[in-house]
């Protein structure tokens, strides 16, 4: 998409990697305001759903606060798209009717952990690669089932697209082994399970 630009539109990146954030959120807001307040049409492109962990909220709000005008176009979250691009049903009849999504750069809130212990919630778990160990671990402790089924996506939708799969007590020791890297997502439930969606 951005190759093929014309070479009047300007282009700055603000993009952020695992761990490293080049252009902080409160700068990100004032260019956008910025440019905006120059009379020019500015789009904010962002991979997956700006309200989803995108901070597009805050970037709306820093526009409305200056009377400046939005147009959001919602994306598809990698919540939802990486774990369909690996034949993961997020909620399945007589599985599991509920999803809850997380992000993973801190300690699980109660009701992630809750909806693994109880199995009443698919975990779908962004930015989780960094502190698998440390869920797992918070999981286990809080009494989840060990062989609770989880699946890391990477890369989803990408040739280079993979699936690491095994119970929550050997999820660590599989993504260790397998090299598991950024970008992933993390799907903790029955529905991660490997052959759900085989014929029986």
């Amino acid at each position: 998409l951005l190759d093929d630009l014309p070479e009047t539109v300007e282009v700055i990146d603000v993009g952020k990697a695992p761990g490293h954030h080049a252009v902080p959120q409160d700068e990100i807001n004032r260019i956008i305001v910025e440019h905006a307040e120059r009379g020019r049409t500015v789009v904010r492109l962002k991979g997956g759903d700006p309200y989803l962990f995108g901070r597009g909220g805050e970037e709306v709000q820093a526009c409305a606060a200056r009377g400046i005008p939005v147009d959001v176009v919602p994306g598809v979250s990698s919540a939802l798209a990486a774990p369909a691009a690996a034949g993961i049903p997020l909620t399945h009849r007589g599985v599991v009717g509920a999803a809850h999504i997380a992000h993973g750069h801190g300690t699980l809130a109660e009701a992630a952990v809750r909806a693994v212990v109880e199995g009443s919630a698919t975990l779908v778990v962004l930015m989780g690669v960094a502190l698998l160990a440390q869920h797992v671990e918070q999981l286990l402790a809080a009494g989840a089932d060990p062989d609770t089924p989880v699946a890391v996506v990477e890369n989803a939708t990408l040739p280079a697209q993979r699936v690491t799969r095994a119970p929550l007590l050997g999820i660590v020791e599989a993504a260790e082994g397998a090299g598991v890297a950024a970008p992933a997502v993390v799907v903790v439930g029955a529905v991660a399970a490997p052959g759900l969606l085989e014929e029986p």
